[in-house]
């Protein structure tokens, strides 16, 4: 296999599990301000749905090299998925252009991402493209069932991706879930936090087989913070940031450059947005996307009345971290997950 770009991977939030056909253990309810942080929206967690409706960041899509959007519109079609494709330039409402309908009937999906799971994108069809167009991947609601479905490597409305197949099993009882390349090899790996709040990273096996697309879990972290978003920002491994939707503070620890369980990642996490940035009371989604184009991952918030706004990252060493945001569209309140 050709070497893959990892311009623009990271990804956001995570959950439970354990090895066999990736499996999940069984997760006790959670309580209190963790339980208060389970759900795309930061509403209350209910059962089957411990886990934000979306845990990852924007990949591109339309075989452009750009990262764009997916968002889903759950009163249309029984769930349909839109793909609002990226300008590669941080200009207003014109980040993001028109939007294109790529499937319909999504709701019994409980969680909805984009992922680099399948070789599709080794043709020489993307050779001139920083990032092969990403997979869709969903978790199925009335089981827990993980499912991919490949990109077809071209960009059509709903034959954008081709046959669901399932790589998982029982993964409700996850309590958070992502995928992020934290193993540097490519392909994006999926990332869990269990009811004893430990961090497992369960490795892509370098092949999309099924369910032994990946491999046995790894710990990585003990204790989490409410939130946990994987950007690249300035590097090329998955650095592991937290926002509290409690107090609105974010902060990042580094990644160290080796998978190397427990450290995996350094210690000495740094602040990157003060308290109140990312409260609950003015953010009802927060999602990742390179939305200026430079190649590291833009902190994206929807506030309550359905305004999108996007914090453009300035640097790693960048005091602020964040810029100030910059309103990149209006009426996102119909969708029910931004990816």
């Amino acid at each position: 296999m050709k070497a893959r770009s990892r311009l623009f991977r990271a990804i956001a939030l995570t959950a439970t599990a354990t090895v066999a056909c990736l499996l999940p253990v069984s997760a006790s309810a959670d309580t209190g301000a963790s339980a208060a942080a389970t759900s795309g929206d930061f509403g209350p967690a209910a059962a089957g749905d411990r886990v934000q409706r979306s845990g990852t960041h924007s990949h591109d899509l339309t075989g452009d090299g750009v990262p764009d959007l997916l968002a889903r519109q759950p009163d249309l079609s029984n769930g349909s998925l839109w793909v609002y494709t990226g300008s590669g330039k941080l200009q207003g409402t014109s980040t993001f252009t028109a939007k294109t309908l790529v499937r319909t009937g999504m709701n019994s999906f409980n969680w909805v991402g984009t992922a680099e799971v399948t070789p599709n994108g080794d043709s020489d069809e993307f050779e001139k493209v920083a990032e092969p167009p990403a997979d869709l991947i969903g978790r199925r609601e009335s089981d827990g069932a993980l499912f991919v479905y490949p990109h077809s490597g071209t960009f059509n409305g709903g034959s954008t991706f081709k046959p669901a197949v399932q790589v998982g099993t029982g993964w409700n009882s996850m309590v958070w879930m992502t995928l992020a390349d934290v193993t540097t090899d490519g392909f994006d790996d999926i990332i869990s936090i269990d009811a004893q709040d430990n961090m497992w990273v369960y490795p892509h096996s370098g092949t999309f087989n099924g369910t032994s697309t990946f491999k046995a879990r790894v710990q990585v972290r003990k204790g989490r913070p409410l939130w946990n978003l994987m950007p690249t920002w300035s590097r090329e491994n998955a650095d592991m940031v937290g926002a509290s939707t409690a107090t609105g503070e974010m902060i990042g620890c580094a990644h160290t450059n080796k998978f190397n369980g427990l450290n995996t990642f350094h210690t000495d996490c740094k602040t990157l947005a003060p308290v109140g940035t990312f409260a609950q009371p003015t953010t009802s989604w927060i999602s990742l996307a390179d939305a200026d184009g430079s190649g590291t991952d833009d902190v994206i918030k929807r506030l309550p009345n359905g305004q999108l706004t996007v914090y453009p990252f300035l640097g790693w060493n960048h005091n602020p971290v964040l810029g100030s945001p910059v309103v990149v569209g209006s009426g996102w309140n119909s969708m029910d997950l931004i990816t």
